[in-house]
Parts: C-alpha cells; structure tokens; sequence
C-alpha cells in the first residue's frame, strides 16, 4: 500500500486524470494550491537557519562555497553551448515567420545593471520575506554569519544552538507536509497538464525535439559524468536517492519549492547537513543549467523565425548572455521576461518574439525546473566528500 501512496504514482495519476478527465481539473486545483503554499512556507525561513547554521560554525565551508561556485560556473556553461549547437542544428528547416505573433510589452520591468545591483541588497528584511525573494535571503543569512565571528564564543554558541533548533523544527514540519506529497503533486501536475495549449505548441515540433535532446543530453550523460568524475560512484545511486525532489520540481517547476526535499532527500543520502544548508540555497538562485540551455535554443529559433542569419560572434554571446542571465534575474520580480526582453533587443529582435517565449515557457518550465534541481543536486552531493571532519555519502 505505502508503495501506492507514494510521490511517482502521484505523478502518474496526474497525467492520466489530465489525458482522461481534463475538464475536472479546476475543481481539485486548490488541493495542489495548497500543497505547494506549505512547501513555501518553510523555504525562507529554512535558507535562512540552515546557511547561517553552516557558515556560523567555522570559516573552512567557505572554501567548499567558493568551489559550488566553480562547479555552477561550468555546469551552466556547458549547458549553454550545448544549448547553442543544438539550436543552431535543429532551427535550420524552420521557415520564416512560422507563427503569427502579438506583440508583449515587458510592462516596464527592464533589465539594467543599475537594477540588479539595487535588487541584489535587500533594504528591508521583512518585505524580502513577504515578497519570498531567496535572492535578498541568501544574502543576508552570509552577512549575518560573517558578523557571527566578531561576537563571544558563548554568544555565537547561543545563536547557532537556536539555530540548529529551529532548523531541525523546520524538517519535523517538512516531514509532516510531505506526508501530502502524492496527493498534492497528482492535483498540480493534472491542472497544469490539463490547461496546456499543446496544438500551439506541438506547431514548432523541432523546438520541441531540440529542447528534449539538449536537456536529456545535459540530466542524462553532463550531470552524471560530472558526480561520477568527482566522487568515483555511480550516479544512478544518487538518481534513486533524489527522486522525491526531482519529481516534486518536475511537478512543482520551482526551485525554491523544492529545497526543503531536496535538502532531505540529500542528508538521507549521507551528504552532510553544512554541505546541503550552503550550496543548495546557492544552487536554487545561481544555478540554473536546464534555464541556460533552454534560452540558448529559444534565441536560436527566435532569429531563425525573424529570418536572423547569426553569425558565430552572435552565437558565443548568446551562450554568454544565457549562462549570466538567470543568476542576473534571480532577484527581479518579472526578470525572466525582462531579461528575454533584453537579449531580444542585444541581438537585434523585435520584442513580438516575447509572445513566443511565453507560449513555449508554461510547457518546459516543468522539466527546465528539474534540470536545474538535478544540477543542484548533483554538485551538492560531488561536494560532500569535502566536509570538515564528515565522511563522504554514501554509494
């Protein structure tokens, strides 16, 4: 029974229901509302304990910090150009002005390098908690920690013992929501699926075959030969371990939403607790693999359709722009669309083709999410072995 009751038939359930009954969906959509409200409920407060937990405790974890970083740096370069070739393979047969597109406005929301500064301070603790900006969180669980060891040993013992308290209340609490999980994501992934415009999108079949192959390269051999160089195991342990998380962003298409499961289902798998508290808060906000690919194959189609012949200089900056623009974004409320708005203009293109990237960007935001949760995944746990005084996980 309890293997019925469990986070893939949930998924399963949803897909049928959707294919069978699509109609239905609206009246179950509050139970996925629901479910999903839960989950965010203890994400900031989660990041904010576990990074100042982690970071609190000894100056040795900022090494592993700065190389989560070098990791998340090439992960998203990788998936950029591989993005990139794939585009520029599978967009030469497409014709020119294929769809008929209105024109979007991105509504003021422009992206500037004045704005992300101001957006990457938070100047108000509480309106970055209302607002659920991970960005403005993050930022400031590190300048807190920093400030920790300028205190007394008894005073710094006492914040970090509430600390260790409140985080480990949190995962009690997580513990319980999950228990929701099958029924939650059943209802998410059946009112997704059922409000989908597929003819739409299944009119630009080989932007579709494109970002399957990118993607499946990318989670299927980039990823996994990544853990297994660094750690000397094997990946599909790691695969079987996560996916609860993978399945929760798959259904979910938010990062944040599932770093309290991924944060789980990474510490059952040994990876020590300082190790997912630091990198993967830096992962749902920095790293963004399935993102950067998934724009460079969009840009690609974007110039094939306005009858742009790129040249190889285009090409590189694309990738360029692609591996910046999520990290760049992160902390913008309507950044994805501005940044699109933004590159549209760098390379030339007129803003209609915005309709486009909101067209395709309900569909595949669903497995882009995953993509990056796995991404996030796998460089927390290549990392564990690099634990001051912890073993690495286990194989």
């Amino acid at each position: 029974m309890r293997r019925l009751y469990s986070i893939p038939s949930g998924l399963m359930l949803g897909i049928v229901l959707a294919l069978l009954l699509p109609q239905g969906a609206p009246t179950v959509a509050w139970i996925g509302q629901i479910f999903l409200s839960l989950l965010k409920l203890l994400i900031l407060p989660l990041i904010l304990v576990s990074i100042y937990a982690a970071l609190a405790r000894g100056r040795d974890l900022w090494h592993i910090g700065a190389r989560a970083l070098l990791y998340y740096l090439i992960t998203s370069c990788i998936a950029a150009t591989l993005g990139t070739l794939i585009g520029l393979a599978f967009s030469r047969n497409v014709p020119v002005g294929l769809l008929e597109l209105a024109p979007v406005s991105p509504d003021g929301a422009v992206f500037s390098l004045e704005r992300l500064i101001t957006n990457l301070i938070p100047s108000n603790l509480f309106a970055s908690l209302a607002e659920g900006n991970i960005l403005h969180i993050v930022v400031v669980a590190v300048l807190v920690a920093l400030a920790s060891h300028h205190l007394q040993a008894d005073q710094r013992d006492t914040l970090l013992a509430g600390a260790r308290a409140l985080d480990a209340l949190l995962i009690q609490l997580l513990a319980g929501i999950l228990t929701l999980a099958p029924v939650g994501i059943a209802a998410l992934v059946y009112t997704s699926l059922a409000a989908m415009d597929w003819a739409e999108i299944l009119r630009l079949h080989a932007f579709v075959w494109a970002v399957v192959l990118a993607t499946g390269l990318h989670a299927l051999v980039v990823l996994p030969l990544l853990y297994y160089r660094l750690t000397g195991r094997s990946p599909w342990h790691l695969v079987l371990a996560c996916r609860e998380p993978l399945l929760t962003a798959l259904s979910t298409a938010s990062s944040s939403a599932t770093y309290p499961v991924s944060k789980r289902a990474l510490e059952r798998f040994g990876v020590p607790e300082c190790i997912t508290s630091l990198t993967l808060p830096m992962g749902a906000t920095l790293n963004m693999d399935g993102s950067a690919l998934y724009q460079s194959i969009l840009l690609i189609f974007m110039s094939q359709l306005a009858g742009s012949d790129l040249s190889l200089w285009q090409a590189l900056y694309i990738v360029l722009l692609t591996m910046t623009s999520s990290a760049g974004t992160a902390g913008i409320p309507g950044g994805g669309l501005a940044m699109m708005a933004f590159m549209l203009d760098l390379l030339g293109l007129p803003q209609t083709y915005l309709a486009l990237y909101l067209v395709v960007d309900r569909f595949f935001d669903y497995p882009i999410t995953a993509v990056n949760v796995w991404g996030d995944l796998v460089v927390a746990a290549s990392l564990s072995k690099d634990a001051p005084g912890q073993a690495s996980g286990s194989s």
